[in-house]
């Protein structure tokens, strides 16, 4: 071998062991540069896992606290809806009662609202009809008791049940439906106490 060719050589192999030096660090940096670019990734993904089930938590929850709003709200309205039920039932009993204790009834409603006035007593054309001349005299010691007086009134009112207390101007409804509208909120509490023993 020529001294040129063993130059060659030399500059060969010093050139082929520099860039198995230059690969070798290339390689390392781009080793190193995957594994933190793995990292990071691997961070950016877990960042993105915590977040979508942290959303997906307050989704869930969302969704929970909106189905027990929904269940409780439809156990109100039917609890509500069974309240009505239960005051027209009692209303429709009320005025369905046989004539004896319907009309005891009526003078324990006039017993609770006569005045210590002169007055008068109107009745719906049902009762005016069933009036009795004992009733009548039932309902005038009822007003005397209180310091006052009732006529009964000839002329039917307007009504289907209960009465009208009449003094000069002033009017006081005791039909039975006035008195359950006026005691609504109270007797719902009562209807609703009783549901829910």
């Amino acid at each position: 071998m020529s001294g040129l060719e063993k130059i060659i050589n030399e500059i060969q192999n010093k050139a082929d062991a520099e860039a198995a030096e230059i690969l070798n660090a290339a390689k390392k940096d781009c080793d190193a540069y995957l594994a933190k670019q793995k990292k990071a990734v691997a961070g950016e993904v877990a960042d993105f896992e915590k977040k979508a089930l942290q959303e997906r938590e307050l989704y869930q929850s969302k969704a929970d606290s909106g189905a027990d709003f929904l269940t409780r709200n439809e156990l109100l309205k039917a609890k509500q809806n069974n309240i009505e039920l239960v005051l027209d039932r009692a209303y429709q009993k009320m005025v369905s009662l046989p004539e004896q204790e319907y009309f005891a009834m009526i003078l324990k409603i006039l017993d609770e609202n006569v005045l210590p006035k002169e007055g008068e007593i109107c009745f719906g054309d049902k009762d005016l009809a069933r009036m009795t001349e004992h009733l009548e005299q039932e309902i005038q010691n009822t007003a005397r008791q209180k310091g006052g007086s009732l006529k009964v009134s000839k002329n039917a009112a307007p009504i289907s049940d209960g009465f009208i207390l009449k003094y000069g101007m002033i009017e006081e409804n005791c039909t039975f439906k006035a008195l359950f509208d006026a005691n609504r909120e109270q007797l719902k509490d009562v209807a609703s106490r009783e549901l829910m023993k």
